[in-house]
């Protein structure tokens, strides 16, 4: 795992290093390929085409104050999984400061939503506290063979909400695992197969991996944000979905900024 002391210590380098990356073939205007680059630390500039372009907005940093040494210090906590306190005291930056970027960085982060076929499990489970008016439901689906999830907000618990989710998250033909809740027992009836277990008897076993998911939600809800908020479920869905089926990007934050660069 990629550290804050395996970093480069100013700007400049940092800067060189995230170039190196982003253009491995070496670095060239987005327009004609001119090779002719002036490098700046706010932006680069084609000698060639006399046109700049900024780094930090193809990242996902446009309008940032940041320094270079302050992105990467940044996107390594992140992928380290630290909490956010744990963040502001590596990085000296603000609670909303980091905030603010992360929830634009995980609107970039790469999500599959194809179907999933074959033998899957279903459930859904609820994040927030009903008390305080800050509950909602989330749908999921897990792969067996694969371990591959889908991740969804619904608006209920009724049966067209989970049929419209399986139709865009589940292959119909699919053998289906689910819990005794009334809106599981039609499944059948749309085209799937179902194997039905009821936890009020203790029967637990063919939805283990989707109630493992819900503890690894939870918990990564809890380390991720202080306390939740609805406004940034999609972002956290999101980024959990990506760091379980693309854990290869998050082991160094050069190869994350790589993969989150949009072409100009």
């Amino acid at each position: 795992m990629y550290t804050l002391a395996d970093l480069p210590k100013d700007d400049q380098s940092c800067l060189n290093q995230v170039l190196a990356v982003i253009y491995p073939a070496g670095l060239t205007c987005p327009w004609q390929s001119h090779p002719n680059i002036h490098v700046r630390l706010k932006y680069l500039w084609c000698g060639t085409c006399r046109r700049k372009w900024s780094l930090k907005k193809q990242v996902g940093f446009g309008s940032s104050k940041l320094g270079w040494r302050q992105i990467l210090e940044l996107v390594t906590c992140w992928s380290g999984k630290q909490s956010p306190g744990d963040i502001i005291t590596s990085t000296g930056l603000s609670y909303w400061t980091i905030q603010r970027w992360l929830e634009r960085l995980r609107s970039r982060l790469p999500v599959d939503q194809g179907q999933l076929v074959g033998l899957l499990e279903i459930d859904q489970s609820y994040l927030g506290r009903q008390k305080y008016g800050n509950q909602h439901i989330v749908m999921g689906v897990v792969d067996r063979e694969t371990n591959l999830i889908r991740l969804a907000e619904i608006a209920d618990c009724e049966q067209d909400s989970i049929e419209a989710f399986l139709d865009q998250y589940a292959e119909l033909g699919s053998l289906i695992h689910a819990d005794a809740h009334a809106s599981h027992l039609a499944f059948e009836d749309v085209g799937y197969g179902l194997v039905i277990c009821n936890h009020s008897h203790g029967h637990f076993g063919p939805t283990n991996r989707i109630e493992c998911v819900w503890i690894c939600v939870e918990r990564f809800t809890r380390r991720t944000r202080d306390r939740f908020m609805h406004q940034f479920l999609p972002g956290l869905l999101r980024e959990f979905q990506a760091r379980r089926s693309h854990p290869e990007l998050f082991k160094c934050p050069f190869t994350l900024l790589k993969s989150m660069a949009v072409p100009l």
